[in-house]
């Protein structure tokens, strides 16, 4: 076989190298979100060969109900080959189920363990829960379930407490102009990590850089894939 042939029987229909074949993703939104939010990453990956799956959950249930979706798709795969990418809530959901599987990779995108006004808005959620007839509350102009926010507040309090060692590796992300998550989050959730393959880097403008060639970039060489 010529070195020609060779080359052309060592790439995938997309153009990759075969070896990205073998780079799988599994991307988790945040709060509110859907897998919309991820269309740049994706295609970016899609276009190295790379195998993509996107979870969607419902942001107006609890944390039980988040992690019992996330965990029935991830349960699907053999987990040390996945790398898992979390937007927001979804990197610090992705960072829970660490503690229970060993993923090849971790990343977190402005993902929270405090959030802007943190304290504010859990106190009133805890002094609007005592009104029974309240169902919903609105945070940033959009309305969510109480339960679901009780639910988020009572999880993020919960993160300072976890221990992760048996990740492969990590790459926590915070950028900078993030309105929703205070970023001292990412450095809470580097240090609960305690594996040597790790990174905190700071990219991106605002909460949801997904689309900005820079954070791309970035995530694209921690897969190795550039």
């Amino acid at each position: 076989m010529s070195q020609e042939n060779e080359k052309v029987n060592a790439r995938t229909k997309s153009g990759a190298p075969e070896r990205t074949r073998s780079v799988r993703v599994v991307l988790i939104h945040g709060f509110n979100g859907n897998p919309r939010v991820f269309k740049d990453i994706k295609k970016n990956l899609e276009e190295l060969g790379a195998i993509v799956e996107t979870i969607r959950y419902d942001s107006n249930k609890t944390f039980s109900s988040w992690i019992k979706m996330i965990d029935s798709k991830i349960s699907k795969h053999n987990p040390e080959e996945l790398y898992i990418i979390g937007h927001s809530l979804g990197g610090s959901l992705a960072l829970y189920l660490s503690q229970k599987y060993k993923f090849k990779g971790l990343v977190t995108i402005n993902s929270p363990v405090y959030l802007r006004k943190h304290i504010l808005i859990k106190v009133l959620t805890k002094i609007i829960r005592r009104f029974k007839k309240v169902k919903k509350v609105a945070v940033r102009d959009v309305k969510y379930s109480l339960d679901s926010v009780v639910s988020l507040f009572d999880f993020l309090n919960s993160i300072g407490k976890m221990k992760v060692d048996s990740l492969q590796s990590a790459l926590i992300i915070q950028s900078k102009k993030d309105g929703i998550v205070n970023p001292k989050s990412a450095r809470i959730i580097y240090e609960r990590i305690n594996i040597s393959q790790k990174q905190l880097i700071n990219v991106g403008q605002g909460h949801s850089p997904l689309d900005q060639q820079p954070v791309i970039n970035t995530i694209l060489g921690f897969l190795g894939l550039v």
